[in-house]
């Protein structure tokens, strides 16, 4: 009995002991990605390329591929295509503004306005620069582990349910839609300390009043140009900035 008994303690001890390995690396993967980040989000400035792939054909990211640029505690600036159509987007902290058929004209002008301008800029105001989306998805990836050069985890039931309803197309004050079957990925690239490329995906089946979508959607984001960046501010934006 003793025997048995020592052994049963080996065994749970043995069991703990790689679990607390385990875990630390876990740990580990996910202080490496936010701390690569963290880099790029204090660097001077940086561009990158939002890419959405909708395998699903049912929805797609409202605001389309995005051509961005940021600086550190200055403004950042997108080129979106929402609905295949050009638009020029400046934010700089709370404040925000878009070129339009009527020129450009603040976020809140364009909200007042109504319509599907509204809506875009609506969605434009939830907006995370590369560095802090990264380190948002991080947070929200239950266990993250390296592989093929990358590292990836599932992403939680919450934060999955979130990219969803930023996803779907809605009317505002529409009650959100039912969820079911769904699941989802982040994976992240670092070279020499510093992130270079993020992705996530989302899954499910989707009933929107008496619509129902099957989301696959892949959205890829590439950083580059850091350091080399610049943002130069139009004349006639800057009114609509005050």
């Amino acid at each position: 009995m003793e025997k048995i008994s020592m052994r049963k303690y080996l065994l749970i001890g043995l069991i703990g002991v790689m679990a607390g390995t385990l875990s630390a690396a876990e740990s580990g993967a996910k202080v490496q990605v936010i701390a690569a980040a963290k880099k790029l989000g204090d660097s001077a400035n940086y561009s990158w390329t939002t890419t959405p792939n909708d395998e699903s054909g049912s929805t797609g990211r409202n605001i389309g591929p995005i051509e961005g640029k940021t600086e550190k505690d200055g403004f950042t600036y997108m080129m979106l295509m929402p609905g295949g159509i050009s638009v020029d987007v400046i934010i700089k902290g709370e404040k925000g503004a878009a070129k339009t058929l009527e020129g450009w004209q603040s976020f809140a002008e364009i909200e007042q306005a109504g319509g599907g301008g509204a809506a875009i800029a609506r969605r434009i105001r939830k907006f995370k620069t590369p560095a802090v989306e990264a380190v948002d998805l991080v947070g929200a990836v239950k266990e993250l582990k390296e592989a093929d050069g990358a590292y990836a985890g599932e992403l939680s039931e919450d934060k999955i349910k979130e990219l969803i309803l930023l996803a779907v197309r809605r009317r505002e004050g529409q009650t959100p839609p039912d969820m079911k079957g769904i699941k989802g990925s982040a994976k992240f690239r670092l070279k020499e300390g510093a992130l270079t490329k993020y992705e996530f995906n989302i899954q499910g089946k989707v009933t929107l009043g008496e619509r129902e979508l099957d989301i696959n959607q892949t959205i890829a984001v590439e950083v580059k140009d850091v350091g080399a960046t610049k943002i130069e501010i139009p004349d006639e934006a800057k009114p609509a900035l005050k």
